[in-house]
């Protein structure tokens, strides 16, 4: 991920939303409806999409020291935006958006503190892109026919910044009053490594010129242009780009892309739209648009399919993010971390599922599916193939990772454990206390049951409650098995530990502990991907434990995986932890899983590898290198493959990382 600023034209977009028909008669009063007050212009816009896309981003801007400029300041925060907004005695500029139904806007428009945007506004350290919006809207930077708009431009270049314009239309009394348009766009095409204005500012500057957005993206790059892409509305986009040597000098965003984008020409289509909200911020949208695909290394075709998406999200009135890419253009989704919904097997002998559809947001629709199998490779036991995860096309996720393990699982990892996932996570809703229960360990389910793992486990609290784990006192097979016959319910709970809970604690079952989760508890359980149980009660529950409660083996021989020791409080201590964050498992857990627990506040970096992440609160992304971003705000789950090349966290909230064990 390459560091962004945007800079240039910022204002307060004024926009009533009841315009009067018929023209302004004097001294007339006239109903007009009440007015929304957001930010404006192309710095506001373009950083607007960069944080719904989950890329942080420097905002560089000139405001006034009036009341208007302390609105503005207001509106410009988020998590993944740094505001270096320089203050002058000065009205801050603002727009009058006028947006007549069915109609193209219009704006009448105030300058004020943007006449003194220049050079002097802009600090470059650290910075690998750098967007400039609207010069001719910065009379500082146009005056002198342009020399200090190129100036600027050099001096970027010079330290090895890419470059990036976005133009906007001059109106005709700029163009008489200003620089001499026609001598400066070739100049000014020459020093941009990233060119992306509309045909409609193309035409504005040059009326007499082409009148084709292909064409002027030919002629833009003749000129010396590194990439350029000019939006046409309903018409889609045109996207051309320079030889490989222009591409390598392009700076440290785009020089590394010169294979992948040497020569590109394409036009990539409008996605079509069933109704029209507004096209404000729509052309900015797409320029932002293009410095997310170059920053996190997008291929042309995949980065005009994302433009299209990004504008189409925001003239149907959609925030530009992972939600409204997935929707419009859902082979793009496909790029990155892949949401996971739920999949809850049914017909399960103990109730619970309503904490589950609360926490995912869904409507609640069975008291038997008390388990939602996120990212699963693992069947139901005596119920196959329920419990398989499907992607969103379709595929079955064990399906998908056997026929490309290394694109999935990533090489170490197949070298140690071949297609093996090594991962099974749930989210759990007890309605009811489950059973006294042990999983037997790996070496006895290999042994006695034929299957490739045991089952560890370990337990994220969400809810409150009270928890049954390990024993108080040692017990004797036989007396345990006589327990288990009569169902003495009772007696085998007073046998273990009971422990309340609180959110945010972890609990570590190791193999072969008894253990019981109290009703009312919801969690986030990561374990080995086995649906191996061996039941001591069933009394209360729709469920012939007799039968089915010891694996096909009979009591006599299932007793024998259970720990039949002592659980001291020492060692209590050490597999409940309280209130946990970060890593909260004992080490010994990573033979089997991590868990890990991230807060989350602008932008975190995660280790390349296989792995779930459940949405805890908050608004978080999940981005990655020549990928998109996918949403895991609190109660959404995603699934990040190997191929998910350095991702990251982005945004405000927290969310727990699930991983097998390390390679």
């Amino acid at each position: 991920m390459r560091r962004v600023a945007v800079a240039g034209h910022v204002c307060l977009d004024l926009v009533p939303r009841q315009l009067p028909h018929g023209g302004l008669a004097p001294g007339s009063l006239v109903e007009v409806g009440p007015i929304e007050v957001s930010l404006g212009g192309s710095v506001a816009n373009a950083a607007r999409t960069l944080q719904h896309l989950g890329h942080p981003v420097r905002a560089c801007a000139v405001v006034g020291d009036d009341d208007l400029a302390e609105v503005l300041r207001r509106q410009m925060i988020g998590p993944l935006l740094q505001a270096d907004l320089v203050q002058v005695p000065a009205t801050t500029s603002y727009s009058l958006v006028l947006e007549p139904g069915g109609q193209d806007r219009a704006f009448w428009h105030h300058v004020g503190a943007n006449a003194a945007f220049g050079a002097g506004a802009l600090d470059l350290s650290g910075i690998d892109l750098l967007h400039l919006g609207y010069p001719s809207l910065l009379p500082g930077l146009v005056a002198n026919e342009g020399e200090p708009l190129l100036a600027l431009l050099r001096d970027a270049r010079r330290q090895g910044v890419t470059t990036s314009v976005d133009l906007a239309v001059v109106s005709p009394a700029d163009r008489a009053s200003g620089p001499d348009w026609e001598r400066l766009l070739p100049a000014l095409a020459a020093e941009c490594d990233v060119l992306s204005p509309s045909l409609a500012d193309l035409q504005s500057i040059l009326p007499d010129g082409e009148q084709l957005a292909s064409s002027f993206a030919k002629r833009l790059v003749e000129w010396g242009a590194g990439v350029v892409a000019v939006s046409d509305g309903e018409d889609g986009l045109t996207l051309r780009a320079g030889d490989h040597v222009r591409l390598r000098a392009g700076g440290a965003a785009l020089a590394p892309l010169a294979d992948a984008w040497a020569s590109t020409s394409l036009h990539q289509r409008a996605v079509p739209l069933d109704r029209v909200v507004t096209t404000n911020g729509a052309g900015d949208a797409v320029s932002a648009a293009l410095l997310y695909a170059l920053s996190v290394e997008l291929g042309p075709s995949r980065a005009a399919t994302l433009m299209a998406a990004v504008a189409a999200a925001v003239v149907s009135g959609e925030d530009p993010g992972a939600d409204a890419i997935a929707r419009l253009c859902p082979e793009l989704a496909a790029l990155g971390a892949i949401e996971i919904t739920a999949n809850q097997p049914p017909a399960r002998f103990y109730r619970g599922g309503a904490q589950i559809a609360g926490f995912r947001g869904q409507a609640h629709v069975d008291d038997y599916t008390p388990e939602d199998w996120v990212a699963s490779t693992v069947e139901v036991r005596g119920d196959e193939p329920t419990g398989l995860t499907r992607l969103p096309d379709g595929t079955i996720l064990r399906e998908a990772i056997a026929a490309q393990p290394e694109h999935w699982l990533g090489a170490e990892h197949v070298a140690r454990f071949g297609e093996d996932t090594k991962l099974l996570v749930k989210l759990l809703d007890a309605g009811q206390r489950l059973p006294v229960h042990a999983h037997p360990d790996g070496e006895f389910a290999r042994r006695e049951v034929g299957t490739a793992h045991g089952k560890a486990e370990a337990w994220y609290i969400l809810t409150p409650g009270t928890v049954h784990l390990g024993l108080r006192e040692p017990v004797r097979q036989e007396e345990l098995a006589d327990l288990v016959a009569r169902q003495d319910v009772e007696s085998m709970l007073g046998l273990l530990h009971e422990i309340a809970v609180q959110p945010g604690d972890c609990v570590y079952v190791p193999p072969g502990v008894l253990h019981a989760i109290g009703e009312g508890i919801l969690l986030v359980e990561v374990q080995e991907p086995e649906d191996l149980s061996i039941l001591l009660e069933w009394r209360d529950f729709d469920l012939d434990g007799a039968a089915h409660g010891h694996l096909g083996l009979g009591f006599d021989r299932a007793l024998a995986a259970v720990d039949l020791t002592a659980m001291t409080t020492e060692r209590l201590a050490e597999l409940v932890v309280a209130s946990a964050g970060g890593a909260c498992l004992p080490e010994e857990a990573e033979t089997y899983f991590r868990l890990e627990v991230i807060s989350v506040a602008g932008v975190t970096d995660l280790p390349t590898g296989y792995c779930v992440v459940v949405g805890l609160e908050g608004d978080v992304q999940i981005g990655g290198t020549g990928g998109t971003p996918t949403s895991v705000a609190g109660g959404r789950a995603a699934l990040v493959p190997a191929f998910v090349a350095a991702p990251w966290l982005a945004g405000t909230g927290r969310v727990v990382v699930l991983r097998p064990p390390p390679p």
